[in-house]
């Protein structure tokens, strides 16, 4: 059905205002009234960062995403997403809860994310790039939130401070929010603000850090570590395998120079894009393949290099964020928008790009594994505790295009989705990812 926009930006608007409410006025629900789905075993290392969300859209930009998808609210939307990272396969998700120096908005989604068995990692993620003086009224609506979503496991303080936060600064926050989380939920992780690794320079972010981490050990009075997880997020175009692993191991060094050996790796934000972005030059075009392709790539590659957990930014393009016309938000997702240029070329909202497909590929054929080797540059073994047999994922790298593993004859699935069972002598490497499951066992 048809909306017309005002309608919808008033509902936007009416939302918000009532999200705020209730966090001030209405008793929160209890955890234990809403049934939660098995999550069948171990958490997959899979995941997608802010589905859902239109907090960083200007309104009439919100309501033409709805309106194209034929829906009528943001919680439509909301529930959409919901179901749409459902069928992807993932296994977690982050959220940001935004707070405006007086209370936190809460997305409406929460419950359904749990009842279908999300694992929810929230992010407590000031307006303001500044900290106040007084932190009182943060300590004390982190706190409520902590206890109001005992279920929630993992908490981060902050986003990407290096973009806009004095390192002293944002050390202050994150000290007074790391306590508040462990005082309320003991059991509960913490996570440092997630690291724009390539923002201003690789060596400038680098940087910050070393300065950041300084601040945090001066001020820091607890127990043990201040943080359980460092967050690495990684934006860039085609083929950065070498970058990543390179960054990878350069925070690896980082934490043990600052005795956080047995810190675990995270990447709550990662994406590469499809189409021309504004924001991009010409030069960094990319088809939807060259997307499906480096979406594989940047997976493996961050597991391999020892991430725990990998996670895509926005599995929908957001039309207008930050107001910018056609920017890099607006293709970066792997489900389009139908809107702008879109909408000429017969793109429909929600149809899904090559690398949706991809990643579900890539979830469903490394569901459970245990541990991830690297046999070669760009080949990848994946072993299951189960009896399983191993499952590869490679390309060309370094100049090999040859499979140092496995032998014999083996299952072959593209990024396309296309399976084969092929003799492995008779396989020359390429760009473009390959699966490879071994079809008699261990190799």
């Amino acid at each position: 059905m048809k909306v017309h926009h005002r309608k919808i930006a008033l509902t936007l608007l009416a939302a918000v205002v009532i999200v705020t409410l209730a966090a001030v006025v209405l008793p929160a629900w209890k955890a234990e009234d809403i049934p939660v789905a098995d999550p069948g075993g171990d958490r997959s290392p899979f995941g997608v960062y802010s589905p859902g969300s239109l907090a960083e859209v200007p309104s009439s930009a919100g309501a033409s995403m709805i309106e194209a998808l034929g829906l009528e609210t943001l919680a439509d939307y909301e529930e959409y997403s919901v179901d749409m990272i459902g069928e992807l396969g993932v296994s977690w998700v982050r959220i940001d809860f935004l707070f405006d120096g007086w209370n936190f908005h809460e997305p409406a989604s929460l419950a359904s994310l749990r009842q279908a068995g999300f694992d929810v990692v929230g992010t407590a993620r000031p307006v303001s790039h500044s900290t106040p003086e007084d932190l009182s009224r943060f300590r004390e609506e982190l706190g409520e939130l902590v206890s109001r979503y005992p279920w929630i496991r993992t908490w981060q303080i902050g986003n990407e401070p290096n973009i806009k936060w004095d390192p002293e600064d944002y050390a202050r926050l994150f000290l007074a929010g790391e306590q508040v989380v462990r005082e309320r939920c003991p059991g509960c992780s913490v996570a440092l603000a997630g690291v724009a690794a390539r923002y201003g320079g690789r060596n400038e972010a680098f940087g910050y850090y070393q300065h950041l981490l300084d601040s945090i050990d001066a001020g820091f009075r607890g127990d043990g570590d201040p943080f359980d997880i460092f967050d690495m997020h990684y934006y860039g175009t085609y083929g950065s395998d070498g970058e990543m692993l390179e960054l990878l191991r350069k925070y690896g060094s980082l934490m043990e120079e600052h005795g956080y050996g047995g810190t675990r790796f995270w990447v709550t934000e990662t994406s590469t894009t499809t189409g021309s972005p504004s924001t991009l030059p010409a030069s960094a075009a990319q088809t939807e393949e060259q997307q499906a392709v480096e979406l594989v790539r940047r997976f493996v590659t961050l597991l391999g290099g020892g991430a725990e957990r990998v996670a895509w930014a926005r599995p929908y393009e957001n039309y207008r964020y930050h107001g910018v016309d056609d920017g890099y938000y607006d293709h970066n997702a792997i489900v389009y928008n139908g809107l702008g240029d879109e909408e000429a070329q017969g793109i429909a909202a929600g149809t899904r790009k090559m690398a949706f497909y991809a990643y579900q590929t890539l979830i469903a054929k490394l569901e459970g594994f245990s541990a991830v080797e690297q046999v070669e540059p760009g080949q990848y073994r994946f072993l299951f505790d189960d009896g399983r047999p191993p499952v590869y994922v490679a390309w060309s790298a370094g100049g090999r295009t040859r499979l140092a593993e496995p032998r014999g004859t083996v299952l072959v699935t593209t990024v396309a989705g296309d399976e084969s069972f092929t003799e492995v002598s008779g396989i020359t490497l390429g760009e473009k990812p390959l699966i490879l499951e071994a079809a008699g066992g261990p190799a």
